[in-house]
């Protein structure tokens, strides 16, 4: 990352930071000091269609979702999506008990009254969440999970607000755990903007536990870049771990050229468990093509006996024939059959 591009970023922190300073008070969202609030917003652009499923199959009815209970997870369902989401939040004598954000036709249930406020503006409602996620409000959110709530339902708001306060927590919040929920949102949410966002914090983080996790996010964000640079960081990061999981991710990934990049890694890498980590994720991918190499790297005198051990031993796990087929073959000429 060059000069121009860290200061760009600096002066956009700060830009964020200004922004979210001026919150929406409590009067001005018109919200109760006690029980619960709703109030709907628009989505980000293919937000998933967040409820409470009985059932996994498509067109099946959602159960609702009980708002006092942590226990009741939500989740969506391949291919749906919404195009506005509804915040819940819960307050006791002003004080921030609860937040979720659901689909707007997602069915709900509490033990208290709910007051609709009706329509908020997306950066208005953001802007309202990002101050309670900030440090100095720790006090709010009494329980973890509140804050991962309050996470993913800012990263499904529409617009600047949210994508910026996301940014800014994911690349400068005190608490690494919050830090890489953001991530996770911001590639997992936010399109290729939030993957830019990520990939920038993957290949430039101090922490490298935040760096691996953001490998981690960025296989699943829709960066079109995203094989080559996994395959750029689990080449270069200076810490051996991160390596390692970039071969793992980037397996996931199911890109073409993994193959052949982990290949390349068994003949150049000194880490042992690097390239332990890296014959692992051959295994990962889809069945014929981790036989495929899997074998290659078996037959392959010119790597490392334990590598090609370690290729054999993820072969005997796979149920399938033609790697169940190979070790027949090794196995009757060792008896000289």
């Amino acid at each position: 990352m060059n000069r121009l591009t860290v200061m760009s970023r600096a002066l956009a922190v700060c830009a964020i930071a200004s922004a979210i300073a001026s919150p929406v008070s409590s009067a001005e969202l018109a919200l109760p000091r006690d029980g619960w609030v709703s109030w709907e917003v628009a989505a980000v652009d293919d937000a998933p269609n967040w409820c409470c499923w009985s059932d996994s199959r498509p067109g099946t009815a959602p159960k609702p979702c009980r708002l006092d209970g942590f226990r009741d997870g939500y989740s969506s369902r391949d291919g749906e999506t919404t195009d506005t989401v509804r915040v819940y939040a819960r307050l006791n004598g002003g004080k921030v008990e609860r937040v979720r954000a659901l689909s707007a036709t997602c069915p709900v249930h509490a033990g208290t009254e709910i007051q609709d406020i009706g329509k908020v503006a997306a950066d208005d409602s953001a802007r309202w969440i990002a101050m309670l996620l900030q440090p100095a409000n720790a006090d709010i959110v009494t329980r973890r999970l509140i804050g991962k709530d309050a996470l993913a339902a800012l990263a499904i708001h529409e617009g600047n607000i949210a994508q910026q306060a996301l940014a800014t927590i994911a690349a400068s919040d005190a608490r690494d755990e919050t830090r890489k929920e953001a991530v996770f949102w911001l590639a997992h949410l936010r399109g290729r903007e939030g993957a830019e966002v990520v990939t920038a914090i993957m290949f430039n983080d101090k922490d490298p536990d935040v760096r691996e996790h953001a490998a981690f996010a960025v296989s699943l964000s829709k960066s079109p870049q995203a094989a080559s640079d996994l395959i750029r960081l689990a080449n270069t990061d200076r810490n051996a771990q991160v390596r390692g999981q970039g071969w793992f991710w980037l397996a996931k990934t199911e890109a073409a050229g993994a193959e052949r990049a982990i290949d390349a890694a068994l003949r150049k890498e000194g880490e042992d468990s690097v390239r332990e980590q890296a014959i692992f994720a051959l295994s990962q991918l889809p069945e014929d093509r981790a036989t495929r190499a899997l074998i290659a790297v078996a037959q392959d005198k010119s790597l490392r006996r334990e590598d090609r051990k370690r290729a054999v031993f993820w072969l005997s796990q796979s149920e399938s024939a033609a790697a169940q087929a190979y070790l027949e073959q090794v196995i009757t000429a060792r008896r000289g059959d």
